[in-house]
């Protein structure tokens, strides 16, 4: 039995994950503070925790997975490092080294790659001496969703931890063939339920029977071709490039930002494909709703989770790692 605490757990995608492996697992607790977080948690699961911050708890525990919140640290986000949300982490730190007995055998850290830029480096290695001086052996990489089955592109930095470990951890391969958005698209949607504002039409053009975007590049417009997508965020913006995924779609974030284009429609994508897209299944989604939640906070709830699969393949590599040990 694998015994799992998730800090800053948002819906579960670790517990998701080693459900997924077929893992024998038992929840010792779950640290989230948003409450329409921990409601859909609680049905997805069959649980009832309570909304509670991590700054209040206290618990011994054998194995530990977070994802502190890494809005001040995004490209997306405020770029303050001092902000509360950020430095979250060090508590994390604080209860790995004073109240835990005995220490988590495993930890898996889950944040934005731009913890790695030089404005932020600082904190990220803070992280790695804190974990080394604890007793850990530290392993970490850079690991993007679409090379783990799902059309997303969703770069994260993964830090794996290991308690007393000289052995070298090994990070999944990568997955192959890839998935198309087609594959994770419902078709039986109404279209003109998720249509695009007036704004938003703006960013596209035809020119007989293809479609383009206007775009900040030299030639100032890209095509969008058959299940393609396209990040409307900001639509009147004169300075955006790279709206387009190619059979993926961009990074999910907070908002219903994206727009998905085939049989000559462009739609937005539904709050039940953006689950399908972090790896979970149509039965979470239908939990959520039957709990009250609604389609908008789905997508806040998606966007703040750990892509599934990924974890999968994480966790795999860490099971066969103990099984050598």
């Amino acid at each position: 039995m694998v015994q799992i605490l998730e800090l800053f757990g948002g819906i579960g995608a670790p517990r998701k994950a080693l459900e997924n492996l077929g893992v024998d697992i038992k929840s010792l607790d779950y640290v989230e503070i948003l409450p329409f977080a921990v409601q859909a948690y609680n049905n997805i699961f069959s649980n009832d925790y309570v909304p509670q911050d991590v700054t209040k708890w206290n618990m011994s525990v054998d194995l530990l997975i977070h994802g502190s919140p890494c809005q001040d640290w995004s490209k997306n986000g405020l770029n303050n490092i001092n902000t509360g949300r950020s430095i979250l982490y060090e508590r994390t730190l604080e209860i790995i080294k004073s109240e835990l007995t005995p220490r988590p055998k495993k930890v898996v850290w889950e944040n934005v790659p731009n913890l790695l830029s030089d404005r932020h480096r600082m904190h990220f290695d803070h992280y790695l001496e804190s974990m080394e001086l604890f007793g850990y052996t530290n392993h970490f990489k850079i690991l993007n969703a679409r090379d783990y089955g799902i059309p997303q592109n969703r770069e994260r930095v993964f830090v794996v931890s290991v308690l007393g470990n000289n052995k070298e951890f090994q990070f999944p391969e990568k997955v192959k063939p890839v998935k198309s958005l087609k594959d994770y698209i419902d078709f039986d949607v109404d279209p003109t339920a998720y249509a695009l504002s007036e704004n938003e039409k703006q960013l596209f053009f035809r020119e007989g029977k293809q479609l383009f975007i206007h775009t900040n590049t030299k030639i100032g417009f890209q095509e969008v071709e058959q299940f393609d997508s396209v990040n409307v965020e900001r639509p009147t913006s004169k300075t955006r490039r790279g709206r387009v995924g190619k059979q993926v779609v961009q990074t999910i974030t907070t908002g219903a930002t994206q727009v998905i284009y085939y049989d000559n429609v462009v739609r937005h994508i539904t709050a039940k494909e953006y689950l399908r897209l972090m790896g979970y299944s149509d039965i979470d989604y239908f939990a959520m709703r039957e709990s009250g939640i609604s389609d908008r906070q789905i997508v806040k709830l998606a966007g703040n989770s750990i892509a599934v699969p990924v974890l999968e393949a994480i966790f795999k590599n860490l099971l066969d790692l103990e099984k050598e040990e």
